[in-house]
């Protein structure tokens, strides 16, 4: 009688412990899932407010030829209706103090999507330069993690493609370089 009682006790113990694994399991991912949830929720306000800083960390250029670039000096930041926008790279002579060149300007037609279910959230608007012509325009894409795609059509029609992540300004740590 005693041995019929323990493989039982030992069966119940096991699938106990089973379910209470699984859970386990599913409580985590809920959690995840909030977490994400309130992440994405976090990123759209930004976007929306217009107020974020894209931190470039890849360049690809016109030919497809790719560079890595350093977060603290490739960005796009937003404040309301101003822009600025800065290329800047190791051990490169710029007009900015930093390395390259930055630019600031004016949002045009700015519109922002936030993705729903699964579909990345998209800003796009036209630049009115600050000093000079043309009206660059550009289209950032944003994933609930905060990775973002940025591309740029510059006046004259050339594209660039920069991959990065989208950041509050607060936290953003970037360093502006002198503005033309």
């Amino acid at each position: 009688m005693g041995l019929a009682y323990y493989p039982a006790y030992s069966q119940e113990s096991t699938s106990s412990k089973k379910e209470q694994r699984k859970l386990e399991k599913e409580q985590k991912k809920k959690e995840k899932e909030m977490q994400a949830a309130e992440a994405k929720e976090v990123l759209a306000k930004l976007l929306e407010n217009k107020f974020f800083v894209f931190k470039a960390s890849r360049l690809q250029g016109p030919r497809g030829d790719s560079y890595s670039v350093p977060p603290d000096r490739n960005f796009l930041g937003v404040q309301d209706s101003l822009v600025i926008f800065q290329f800047a790279f190791d051990n490169v002579v710029g007009w900015n103090g930093v390395g390259g060149a930055t630019m600031e300007g004016f949002l045009n037609n700015y519109t922002f999507k936030k993705g729903e279910k699964n579909k990345p959230m998209i800003v796009e608007s036209r630049i009115a330069p600050k000093i000079g012509s043309g009206s660059p325009y550009f289209m950032l894409t944003v994933m609930d993690s905060g990775d973002a795609n940025l591309e740029l059509r510059l006046g004259d029609g050339t594209r660039l493609k920069l991959n990065g992540i989208v950041t509050n300004p607060v936290e953003a740590g970037i360093n502006i370089g002198r503005t033309y």
